[in-house]
């Protein structure tokens, strides 16, 4: 099969866009803001480049200047080309080029509407007025099936006018909300709402926002399936906090639990991030507790740092006197998951405590105050920038981590959620692909893209609202609420999430597998071919990669031929709701460079 080449989605930005300033080497913010506080303009071009990423389609940025004027990049392969600023700053240059596209093209065009008069106005065939609405209740009545969304909140739109030569495709409540024109062989589709704003208010409204692209363009799509989808993470396994902060304070868990979780994933055909802590952490003070390395009793320094798989610490005088805190058990529980195919070890930062151990050790409030276990956060800011680029927690957690699963983690899970840019650029140079806080960040062409269609929900709080946007869902937890609780306070939860919506439970290396893929499918004489390529240096597949096609003109065929990193096969497509579903197998992605075999089912499936 020959390469596709060129990028599916032209991104058309202002050039005054603060959160995609060409010289960053991270776009957006991952911490939990308000709104108001990131308006939705300022993050409109990035939205729709992370969406289209889980959806396994590349970008090409086209920046609008201040005159209106827009430079295109080579167009190939380009099916999609969104308008994601103003539409009313494009010069008539840029109209008139992109008019000629639709002509030629099997593209779709999507924009918010324009100002009555302007030439992006005339050409949609649709203009903005200055009405308001809102209302809870989404409709698509565009091409393929039938959708409709019942918001939990309502949305708010504008009114859009539309001329003879347009149509209506979706409304909120009774209300025109996107509407479409067919120009030459591509369509132009007007949104009457900000997509970052209604993505803001419900979750239904990125839903409606992938099933544009999906379903309103005129050429034949795939995209990756992530509906359903829970991404397991538990922080804090391997660190010294649970020992030392009083606030904190509970046991390690035991081989008896750790083969519980394991049943739990198994029962499940679940996976779990453990966000592991590899550096323990001396107090130094051997009147509060013994401290054995390898089983052997050591000579307590204040400060130092220990691998953690090796420590046993016997509580005497601390905050849980006459405890043993497993270390060793807790790692040979972590491996056992990992072994059997159930999760992986991720980054949760090197030690936990401020990289300035030693002031730690002295400090007279280091047992209660919680900021000394805020490792990344701007408060261990300066202590970090004396390191050499070797000693920085995020090297040295990536190196240890390494060192004791044999294996380099794909994800940066921040202790307590703090960090500093510095430290989402250091973990771009160690080459992870993924930075998890309230949102998640991506790795995308040589920096991380903070995506606001992702959220980090706590695990006992399971709510169908979260699938909504029928995008990845991230519940986390820690370790310490099953050593108080037991492993029954995941099972129910996880009971909880399955019943709000959740159908398949993953771990992080699995996520950056996955997003590590680009599909594209189009038809060469009377053959139907899928290619599944791979980008940058994500981690091979662990399971089955499911990808959803829209063959389009009434088309369902049987199967498809299929190119995985352009290893050719066949593999046969099921339907649901007149919609593609192919499973491609992971032994067959790991294996692309030998004999290759491909399996085909249903997609039905099967604060530290």
């Amino acid at each position: 099969m020959r390469e596709v080449t060129g990028k599916p989605v032209l991104l058309v930005a202002s050039d005054a866009e603060p959160e995609i300033a060409e010289r960053r080497r991270v776009w957006g913010t991952g911490g939990w803001l308000p709104p108001e506080a990131r308006p939705p303009e300022d993050r409109e071009t990035l939205d729709w480049l992370t969406l289209c990423r889980f959806l396994g389609w590349d970008s090409d940025l086209a920046r609008v200047g201040s005159s209106g004027g827009l430079t295109f990049p080579a167009l190939r392969y380009t099916r999609w080309i969104i308008i994601a600023c103003e539409p009313d700053i494009l010069g008539s240059e840029a109209v008139e080029r992109v008019a000629r596209l639709l002509e030629e093209e099997d593209i779709l065009v999507v924009s918010r509407a324009a100002s009555a008069g302007s030439g992006l106005a005339d050409l949609a065939g649709v203009h903005r007025d200055s009405t308001r609405f809102t209302g809870r209740q989404i409709r698509w009545s565009g091409p393929g099936r039938l959708r409709e969304w019942q918001c939990r909140q309502a949305v708010t739109a504008h009114g859009i006018r539309l001329n003879a030569s347009a149509g209506v495709w979706a409304t909120v409540g009774t209300a025109p909300a996107i509407a479409a024109r067919r120009i030459g062989r591509g369509t132009i589709a007007t949104l009457g709402f900000h997509p970052s704003r209604i993505r803001d208010e419900a979750g239904a409204g990125t839903a409606l926002l992938k099933h544009l692209l999906t379903n309103g363009a005129t050429a034949p799509v795939a995209w990756l399936d992530f509906e359903g989808t829970l991404v397991l993470r538990m922080d804090d396994p391997g660190g010294s906090q649970n020992v030392h902060l009083h606030s904190w304070s509970y046991p390690k868990m035991g081989n008896r639990k750790w083969t519980q979780i394991a049943a739990e994933l198994r029962k499940r055909r679940g996976r779990l991030s453990v966000g592991y802590v590899a550096g323990w952490v001396d107090d130094g003070d051997a009147m509060r507790g013994t401290l054995f390395l390898d089983g052997n009793p050591a000579s307590r320094v204040a400060g130092a740092v220990h691998p953690s798989p090796r420590v046993r610490y016997h509580d005497r005088a601390g905050h849980l006197p006459n405890t043993v805190h497993d270390y060793v058990a807790e790692f040979r529980g972590i491996q056992a998951i990992r072994e059997a195919g159930l999760g992986d070890a991720e980054l949760h930062g090197f030690t936990h405590v401020h990289p300035d151990t030693r002031r730690w050790a002295s400090a007279p409030d280091r047992y209660e105050n919680m900021t000394w276990y805020r490792e990344l956060g701007h408060s261990a800011a300066s202590a970090i920038a004396i390191l050499s680029p070797e000693q920085h927690p995020v090297a040295a957690g990536a190196r240890a981590i390494e060192r004791d699963f044999g294996g380099r983690p794909t994800t940066l899970i921040c202790p307590g959620d703090q960090w500093t840019l510095d430290v989402i650029e250091r973990t771009l140079d160690e080459g992870l692909d993924l930075v998890s806080c309230y949102h998640l960040a991506l790795r995308n062409e040589g920096r991380f893209c903070w995506t606001s269609h992702v959220c980090a929900p706590y695990l006992d709080a399971p709510s169908a609202h979260w699938f909504d946007a029928e995008l990845p869902v991230v519940g986390y937890f820690h370790d310490r609420e099953l050593a108080l609780e037991g492993v029954s306070w995941m099972s129910k939860l996880l009971d909880a999430w399955e019943s709000a919506g959740a159908t398949c439970m993953i771990d992080f290396r699995e996520l950056a597998s996955v997003l590590g893929k680009r599909v594209h499918i189009e038809k060469r004489g009377a053959t139907w071919h899928l290619a599944v390529t791979s980008s940058g240096t994500a981690p091979a597949l662990v399971r089955a990669l499911r990808v959803r096609v829209r063959f389009g003109h009434d088309e369902s065929p049987p199967s498809v031929a299929l190119s995985l990193d352009g290893c050719d096969a066949e593999t046969r497509v099921d339907y649901q709701e007149g919609v593609g579903s192919i499973e491609v197998s992971a032994l067959a992605a790991s294996e692309a460079d030998r004999s290759v075999s491909f399996t085909s089912d249903a997609i039905g499936r099967s604060h530290g």
